[in-house]
């Protein structure tokens, strides 16, 4: 299956490894790998499996919605406990 990231970026589901919300990138030095990336306006940084990121300024939350994946995904927002949809 693939999903519609946003800004006509299709993206195969079997290479992601994750689907990140940029400000929650930002919080931890373990990503700046990725910090170069994100440009202004981005809210979602996906990446694969090859370590590739790719990002946009759709809402992870609406890249989520837009696949079949709901009843796989684990939400989890700062000092909450894990959410499963």
């Amino acid at each position: 299956m693939y999903i519609h990231a946003g800004s006509r970026i299709i993206v195969s589901d079997e290479k992601i490894i994750g689907i990140f919300n940029t400000e929650t990138i930002f919080m931890s030095d373990e990503n700046k790998r990725y910090f170069e990336k994100i440009k202004p306006g981005d809210k979602t940084i996906i990446i694969d499996r090859s370590d590739n990121s790719i990002t946009t300024g759709v809402s992870p939350f609406t890249v989520m919605k837009r696949t079949e994946l709901q009843g796989n995904i684990v939400w989890r927002k700062k000092n909450d406990s894990i959410l499963r949809s």
